[in-house]
């Protein structure tokens, strides 16, 4: 009950985290660029990549069980029943670690967003709290 409390908190926030980074994107390539392109890219953002995660997600377990000699609807062999607990349980493990060691990759990017913010608000002509 425990592993599968802190999987969903997990899941949770890996679902949640895209749609929060796509917003600094758009501020990021208006700062970089001077073009903000949010509807293009919470279109490739939302729609591309999960659609992409999706393919992905039903590909790579199926590839695996197949390896392992899974075959539907079928007693399962002792190998594609190792390979079915592998697939509901490790491979999520195991991408979720590849997420999070890419995701500290980005706090990099994240400590930079209050200069972009404030450059953007300047050009916008807006007034901060602290200018006031």
């Amino acid at each position: 009950m425990t592993a599968w409390t802190i999987g969903t908190l997990g899941a949770a926030i890996a679902c949640a985290m895209p749609f929060a980074m796509l917003a600094d994107t758009v501020d990021f390539g208006e700062w970089k660029t001077g073009i903000r392109a949010s509807g293009f890219l919470t279109a490739v953002g939302s729609a591309f990549c999960i659609q992409l995660g999706s393919g992905f997600g039903s590909f790579i377990p199926s590839k695996i069980m197949a390896a392992a000699g899974f075959v539907a609807n079928k007693t399962q062999s002792t190998a594609s029943l190792a390979s079915i607990r592998f697939c509901f349980v490790w491979l999520p493990v195991i991408i979720y670690i590849i997420v999070a060691a890419i995701m500290l990759l980005y706090i990099k990017y994240e400590k930079n967003e209050p200069v972009v913010k404030a450059d953007l608000d300047k050009r916008h002509g807006l007034v901060t709290q602290e200018e006031k």
